[in-house]
C-alpha cells in the first residue's frame, strides 16, 4: 500500500478568533511551511485558498517569493483552486462558480498554475450538484473529510462522486483526519491504511498542526523518512492530492460510484447566524444581478472592464465570507461585526454598479417624454411578469387623481397602498411584463383619465382571503386550509409556528434532527384587513410567542395561484428555536429541494437538512413548493413539512464551559429578522420553472423614477396647500397670487 503522505496546515482565518488573527498565522504558518521545506528537501507542503496567498503576498512580499520558489523546485504544492474554504450548502450557483473562478484565475496570474483538485477538508456537508460545477472547471478529484463514516455511510474512501446534472470526479474522504497533534505518525497512518481498499494500493494520510494553523513539524517529517518502509506492506511517499488521484485514475472504472450530496454534517449550521446567511445569499445575487446588467446594458469596452474590476473585489469579499465558520454561523461573538461589514462593502458596491449602469444607459436610450415615468429594466435572461411596488416621488404633492399609463397611452391599473414614510409621499402597485433583458416605461400621468374600470376576483376578511384559483382560511393559531383548484392542500394544523427547545451546541454535533419538546405553539391571535384590493388583498396578525413579538401578513394577488407570506420577528429566546411547520393534506412518498448549485430528491424522515431556494412536495393531488431566500434548514416526516427558521444555542459554543467562565454568555440570531414565503401552487410545477422564480424574487427588475423631458414641478406656479411656505403666505398677504385661494379646498393643511 503507497501511503501519500499530505503534509499540510488546515487554517481557519475566522473561527474562535477574529480575522486579524486569521492573517497572523496564516503568515506564520507560510513561514514555517518555508523552513521546512528548506531544511527538508524530500517534503512536500500541500496549500490551497487564494485569499491566504493574497495576505502573504501584501505583507510579506519576501516571503511570497520564496513560496514562488519552492513552487517552481516542486516542494510546495498549490490545491483546491478556490478562494477560500467555503460552507458547501448555502453559496449560490454564481457564488459557488466565483469561489472557484477566482481562485483558479489568482494562481494561473501569479504562479501559471491551475489547480484542478477541489479541497474542503473541513466543510460541513456537500450538495449534489457540486460534482458538475467541479467538472465544468475541469477538476478531476475532491477531497473532503466531512461528514464522516459515523454520519453517511459510503462504499469506499476513495469513489466517483457523481452530481445531479450528471458531472462526476473521483472523491476520497480523509480517515482519520486532516490534522495531527503528535511527531509519531503510526496510529494516523495506519487508520488511513485500514480505511483504504487494499486492491487500490494508493490511500492518502493528512499530516501537520492545524485549525489554527502551524503545519508539519520536524518531528512529522523526520518519521517518515525513518519510517519509509519499515511498516509491512506499506511505503510512506511525500505526496500531494494531485499525485494520488492520477495514480488512482487508471483505476477508475473499478472505484464506485455514488450519486448526490454528501451530507449529513452538524444540522445546526444550517440555521444559526440567520442574518448572516441571508445578508450573503442576497448579496450573492446582487452581484449576479451586476453582472447581467454590465452584459445587457454597457457596451463602452473601458467602461465595461472598470465596472468588472470594481465587481470582482466585491466577490473577493463575499467569497471570504463564505468561508464554512463564517457562513455555517459558528464564529466567536467579536468576529460577527467585521463580517457584516465586509458583506455590506460587497453590497454598496453592487448597488452603486445597478445605479449608475442602469442610469446611464437610460439616459443614452430611453425617450424623453414630458410626463413622469417609471423606468423597468429586467437584465435576466427570462422574462419577467408580476406586480410592481414602487414610490414615485411627486415633489411631495398627494397621489390626487393621478392615473398610470404606458407609452400608447393605454391606462394600467394600480392600487394605492400604505408607504414606507408616513408623510409626503406616496406607494402604488402595478402589474408589468417585462421581456427578457428588456425595459418598460409607465408614466405617471395628472391628465384627465380616460374611462377604465378595474375589475379583480379578490375577497378579503378577517377569517379569509381568496382569488379564482385560491381559497386561504384563516385560524386564530395561522392559516387553517388552502384551497387550490378545489383541492386542499393542507391537513389539521394548517400552517403554525411554535418553538422547541434546543440545547444542543451550536453545530449540533451529535444528532440530525431536532426532537426535543415544544415549549410554546401560538394560538390566540386576530387578522386583520389591511388592503382589499382591486390589485392586492393584505391580512395581518401581530402578536407574541414566548418572548418574542412577531408580525404575519398574508398577502393574495389578483389571478394568480400563489401565497405570499412574511414573517417578522423580535427574536427574544435562549435555548430555543422557531420553527414554522406546514402540515400537509397527505404524507408525501418524497421531495425535492433546491440547492445553491442544483436541486436534489430526498425522502421523508425527521432528519434535517439544508436548503436553499425552493422545497417541493405533492400535496392533496397537486403540487405546492415554497420558494423563499430567507430559511434553510427543513425536514419533511410524514404531514409535517418544518421550516427551521432560527435557533439561540451560545455562540461558537461546544457544549461546554470554558476553564474561567463567570457566567457571561452570547446567544445567536437575537433581535430582529424578517422571512419571507412564496406559497406557489400547481398541476405540475417544474424545477426550472421554480428555479428561475427563486431567482426572479431575489434579483427583481430595477425600478426608478425617471423624469427627462419633464417640466418639473408639474403644478408650474400653482403649488398644492400642503406644500405652502413662508414664500406663498407673504405674497397671498400683500394680496399676490392670488389664484391660489381659488384652486385649493376648505381645510386643506398648510406646511
Amino acid at each position: 500500500m503507497i501511503v501519500h503522505m499530505i503534509g499540510n496546515a488546515h487554517i481557519d482565518p475566522v473561527w474562535l478568533w477574529r480575522w486579524q488573527q486569521g492573517v497572523d498565522e496564516a503568515l506564520a504558518t507560510f513561514r514555517s511551511a518555508v523552513d521546512r521545506c528548506d531544511e527538508y528537501p524530500e517534503f512536500i507542503f500541500t496549500r490551497g485558498e487564494a485569499w491566504l496567498y493574497r495576505q502573504v503576498e501584501k505583507i510579506d512580499p519576501e516571503l511570497f517569493e520564496r513560496v514562488r520558489q519552492l513552487i517552481e523546485r516542486g516542494q510546495w504544492h498549490i490545491t483546491g483552486g478556490q478562494y477560500i474554504q467555503p460552507d458547501a450548502n448555502l453559496p449560490t450557483v454564481t457564488g459557488w462558480q466565483r469561489q472557484i473562478l477566482h481562485g483558479q484565475r489568482y494562481f494561473q496570474e501569479r504562479f501559471g498554475i491551475t489547480p484542478n483538485v477541489g479541497y474542503n477538508v473541513d466543510t460541513f456537508g456537500h450538495p449534489a450538484a457540486l460534482p458538475d460545477i467541479l467538472e465544468g472547471f475541469g477538476y478531476i478529484g475532491y477531497v473532503f473529510h466531512r461528514p464522516g463514516a459515523h454520519q453517511m455511510e459510503l462504499p469506499a474512501q476513495t469513489f466517483r462522486w457523481r452530481g445531479a446534472g450528471g458531472g462526476e470526479v473521483l472523491a476520497c474522504r480523509i480517515v482519520p483526519n486532516y490534522v495531527t497533534h503528535t511527531d509519531d505518525l503510526y496510529g494516523q497512518i495506519m487508520l488511513s491504511v485500514e480505511a483504504a481498499d487494499p486492491n487500490l494500493g494508493h490511500t492518502m494520510c493528512f499530516y501537520g498542526v492545524g485549525n489554527h494553523g502551524g503545519g508539519p513539524t520536524k518531528g512529522n517529517v523526520e518519521y517518515i523518512l525513518e519510517h519509509k518502509n519499515a511498516l509491512p506492506g506499506i511505503e510512506l511517499r511525500f505526496s500531494t492530492p494531485l499525485a494520488f488521484f492520477e495514480a488512482v485514475a487508471e483505476q477508475r472504472e473499478k472505484l464506485p460510484v455514488v450519486v448526490g450530496e454528501l451530507q449529513h454534517c452538524f444540522p445546526g449550521c444550517y440555521s444559526v447566524m440567520h442574518d448572516i446567511k441571508q445578508r450573503q445569499v442576497y448579496s450573492e445575487h446582487l452581484l449576479a444581478q451586476c453582472e447581467q446588467v454590465i452584459e445587457t446594458l454597457v457596451e463602452d469596452g473601458p467602461e465595461r472592464r472598470e465596472y468588472h474590476e470594481r465587481l470582482d473585489a466585491a466577490w473577493n469579499d463575499l467569497l471570504f465570507t463564505q468561508f464554512h465558520d463564517i457562513l455555517a454561523g459558528t464564529s466567536i461573538p467579536s468576529a460577527w461585526e467585521s463580517v457584516r461589514a465586509i458583506q455590506g462593502r460587497a453590497r454598496i458596491t453592487g448597488e452603486e454598479i445597478v445605479l449608475e449602469a442602469t442610469r446611464r444607459w437610460a439616459r443614452r436610450n430611453l425617450p424623453q417624454v414630458n410626463q413622469q415615468q417609471i423606468a423597468i429594466l429586467n437584465p435576466d435572461p427570462v422574462p419577467w411578469e408580476g406586480f410592481i411596488e414602487t414610490e414615485p416621488f411627486l415633489d411631495f404633492d398627494a397621489w390626487g387623481g393621478r392615473w398610470l399609463s404606458d407609452l400608447d397611452g393605454n391606462p394600467v391599473d394600480f392600487q394605492l397602498v400604505q408607504p414606507e414614510a408616513p408623510q409626503m409621499v406616496n406607494r402604488i402597485v402595478f402589474p408589468a411584463c417585462v421581456q427578457a433583458r428588456g425595459h418598460h416605461l409607465v408614466l405617471v400621468r395628472d391628465d384627465p383619465r380616460p374611462e377604465h374600470p378595474v375589475t379583480t376576483d379578490l375577497e378579503v376578511s378577517p377569517r379569509r382571503l381568496s382569488n379564482r384559483h385560491l381559497e386561504v382560511r384563516l385560524s386564530d393559531y395561522g392559516i387553517a386550509s388552502i384551497v387550490f383548484d378545489g383541492k386542499e392542500l393542507l391537513g389539521d394544523g394548517g400552517v403554525s409556528l411554535h418553538l422547541r427547545h434546543d440545547h444542543t451546541d451550536t453545530w449540533t454535533f451529535h444528532t440530525d434532527r431536532f426532537v426535543e419538546p415544544i415549549a410554546k405553539t401560538f394560538s390566540g391571535g386576530e387578522w386583520v384587513v389591511e388592503e382589499q384590493g382591486p390589485l392586492r388583498a393584505r391580512v395581518r396578525l401581530e402578536s407574541r410567542l414566548g418572548d418574542s413579538p412577531f408580525r404575519w401578513t398574508l398577502t393574495l394577488y389578483r389571478s394568480e395561484p400563489r401565497l405570499l407570506v412574511q414573517l417578522e420577528v423580535n427574536f427574544n429566546e435562549r435555548f430555543k428555536i422557531l420553527q414554522m411547520p406546514v402540515r400537509l393534506a397527505a404524507a408525501p412518498a418524497a421531495w425535492i429541494d433546491g440547492s445553491g448549485s442544483g436541486y436534489v430528491k430526498r425522502m421523508p424522515g425527521p432528519v434535517e437538512w439544508p436548503v436553499q431556494g425552493w422545497s417541493l412536495v405533492d400535496a392533496g393531488g397537486k403540487q405546492l413548493a415554497v420558494v423563499t431566500h430567507d430559511a434553510y434548514s427543513l425536514s419533511l416526516d410524514g404531514e409535517s413539512w418544518q421550516w427551521t427558521l432560527l435557533r439561540s444555542p451560545k455562540m461558537a459554543w461546544g457544549g461546554a464551559d470554558p476553564e474561567v467562565y463567570a457566567g457571561r454568555d452570547w446567544y445567536t440570531d437575537q433581535g430582529e429578522h424578517v422571512f419571507e414565503f412564496l406559497l406557489e401552487m400547481g398541476d405540475r410545477l417544474g424545477i426550472a420553472e421554480l428555479s428561475t422564480t427563486a431567482r426572479q424574487r431575489a434579483r427583481q427588475p430595477v425600478v426608478f423614477d425617471r423624469y427627462e423631458g419633464l417640466n418639473r414641478p408639474p403644478w408650474g406656479n400653482s403649488p398644492p396647500r400642503a406644500l405652502w411656505l413662508g414664500a406663498e403666505q407673504r405674497a397671498l398677504a400683500d394680496g399676490r397670487m392670488l389664484h391660489l385661494l381659488a384652486e385649493t379646498e376648505p381645510g386643506d393643511r398648510v406646511m
